[in-house]
């Protein structure tokens, strides 16, 4: 895989997003402390995210036909950046805290639902999945040391808000190097956008005249929906299992977040290396099965030491499955990567709002100890998806 300019820059804006997404979730408890709400009341910020996801599912493609993939991802860059100066900024006021969160997803899911088709667009299938895991491993490296920077800023009196302003700081240095160097990303076109097209054998018919997305792109989606919920409720509410698990302090237990986004960035690292030799569901069970075994590690013990190593070894598993499952996405959309990616927010949406929720108000009930066996459930429906694809693609 040759890595060009614009490669580097797509995976700094990559970067950019990690440093929010993964600062984010350990701020979700923060805030339920500060404004003295029920677990799922808090969880609502991720549900706020979610709704902003399914409305950048209808967003991305008509802002992809109108000013196209560059500049819808330069435009959400800014965005994004000035959303989180409000976050920080708004009063702790539930309701408006949680309708800043909304404005804040979607703009970052339009910016993630142009990194996909970016990097097909960069590198061919050949290697969009390796670009995309490797990209997603950077994002993960660059978003490990948010949960760090927030605990250090709690242990030194100064709150959250400090460290997750850095995240628009980098998008801040991101726009000056694109300047700086000139650097053009692609603006492709989906190759179905023309409706005079006739459709694959085997398709149904969109409203539009295009042909219908494959069969074997859905059982992607739910893949990837699955993946994305075991991401959003781990690193919201891992921090809260651990608290109260192991009785953790506060700054300790924020912390142990970057042990799972250390994790997913090992973890996509290698699933890096290894798409370019081997295909998604090949490489998405053993991953699957590795994150299974983190978690069961970081449920069964009572030892903070032991959990934060469960949480790596978790993180480690679920790295590659997101940028494995979306490239697989892409590659079965039948050359409408922007209409793919447009879908894939929807199950983004639905993930982030029914996963954190659902294990909260679980939580409120049972307890976050108990309510935590959703994410396992979850990897295992995303296993039967799998085989499923494996199936027909032999």
């Amino acid at each position: 895989m040759t890595r060009t300019r614009a490669t580097y820059l797509v995976y700094a804006v990559l970067g950019f997003y990690g440093w929010f997404i993964y600062g984010f979730g350990p701020v979700v408890p923060l805030l339920r402390d500060e404004q003295g709400t029920s677990r799922a009341v808090a969880s609502l910020h991720g549900t706020a995210l979610a709704v902003g996801a399914l409305a950048a599912g209808a967003l991305y493609p008509f802002l992809t036909r109108r000013i196209g993939r560059a500049r819808t991802l330069w435009t959400t860059v800014v965005a994004l950046a000035l959303g989180i100066v409000a976050l920080t900024a708004v009063p702790s006021v539930p309701v408006v805290t949680i309708a800043t969160t909304l404005g804040i997803g979607t703009v970052g899911a339009i910016l993630v639902n142009s990194i996909a088709p970016t990097l097909l667009g960069i590198h061919g299938p050949a290697f969009s999945g390796a670009a995309l895991t490797e990209g997603n491993a950077i994002a993960c490296g660059v978003g490990l040391v948010a949960p760090l920077a927030i605990g250090f800023s709690l242990d030194q009196g100064f709150g959250w808000r400090p460290a997750l302003l850095v995240a628009s700081v980098l998008a801040a240095a991101i726009l000056v190097l694109a300047r700086a160097t000139a650097t053009r990303l692609p603006t492709g076109t989906d190759q179905h956008s023309d409706v005079s097209r006739a459709p694959a054998a085997g398709h149904e018919i969109a409203s539009r005249g295009r042909p219908g997305l494959p069969r074997r792109f859905w059982v992607t989606w739910v893949i990837m929906l699955c993946c994305i919920a075991a991401e959003f409720a781990t690193t919201l509410w891992a921090s809260d299992v651990l608290r109260h698990r192991t009785g953790s302090t506060a700054a300790l237990a924020t912390a142990a977040v970057t042990a799972v986004v250390g994790g997913m960035c090992g973890g996509r690292i290698v699933g890096a290396v290894s798409a370019a030799r081997a295909p998604g569901p090949v490489l998405l069970l053993p991953a699957l099965g590795v994150a299974l075994i983190g978690g069961a590690v970081f449920w069964i013990t009572t030892s903070p030491v032991v959990a934060i190593v469960g949480l790596a070894i978790l993180g480690f598993g679920l790295g590659p499955t997101y940028p494995l499952s979306m490239d697989l996405a892409m590659q079965a959309s039948d050359g409408q990567p922007d209409r793919a990616a447009g879908y894939a927010s929807y199950a983004a949406g639905l993930a982030v709002g029914s996963g954190p929720f659902a294990l909260g108000a679980l939580a409120d009930q049972v307890g976050p100890h108990g309510a935590f066996l959703v994410v396992p459930a979850l990897f295992l429906v995303a296993g039967g998806g799998v085989l499923v694809v494996r199936r027909t693609a032999t």
